[in-house]
């Protein structure tokens, strides 16, 4: 490798490195009870060990970070949900349980873009485009599974099941309030009624 090339494979390693810092550091406050409205870039970017003018080589703005932490929630969903939704490999309990898990791991950045989604118009946009990557391919998954409903009725099926899933979880995260198994338990049947 030339010395060109390796250094700017250590560049762009770096850039990586101090961007998931970035990330982490918002992921770590907001879990621990800031509202991601009220943290300023300041608090962000000392926790990861930068002063706030390192955050802005990384991040234009706080939005940039939040849409930053829904592409990587993104990443890891689409990871563990496409098999069993695209083609049906694996089992909708195990699927069901990492899905649970990767809010759970990214318990922070869903908290956050809830959170903005709610005051921010591009941090709504992109919220309501993630939930849309599921819907198509649960809407294709409902119609595999019950190929005689029309398109009307396999588009409200896939809605009722991915945003109530996505509700489910993250209000489980924000105050537990029932037993971690039967929460599967009641999604698995509300997935398999729609799906089989």
């Amino acid at each position: 490798m030339s010395p060109l090339a390796r250094k700017t494979r250590s560049a762009a390693e770096a850039r990586e490195r101090g961007e998931a810092a970035l990330l982490a550091a918002a992921e770590a406050l907001v879990d621990e009870g800031a509202p991601f409205g009220d943290l300023p870039i300041e608090t962000i970017a000392a926790r990861a060990g930068y002063s706030r003018a390192t955050f802005y080589a990384y991040f234009s703005d706080k939005r940039a970070l939040a849409l930053a932490l829904g592409e990587r929630l993104a990443a890891d969903l689409d990871g563990e949900a496409s098999g069993w939704l695209r083609d049906g490999r694996g089992e909708l309990r195990a699927t069901l349980s990492g899905v649970r898990e990767v809010f759970a791991r990214h318990r922070g950045a869903v908290t956050a873009l809830v959170e903005a989604a709610t005051y921010d118009e591009e941090v709504a946009a992109f919220w309501r485009e993630l939930h849309e990557r599921f819907l198509v391919r649960a809407r294709e998954r409902v119609l595999r599974g019950q190929p005689g409903l029309d398109a009307a009725q396999a588009d409200a099926r896939a809605f009722a099941l991915v945003w109530s899933t996505e509700r489910c979880l993250t209000e489980q995260l924000a105050a537990p309030r029932v037993d971690e198994d039967a929460l599967i338990d009641a999604l698995e049947l509300f997935w398999r009624a729609a799906t089989a």
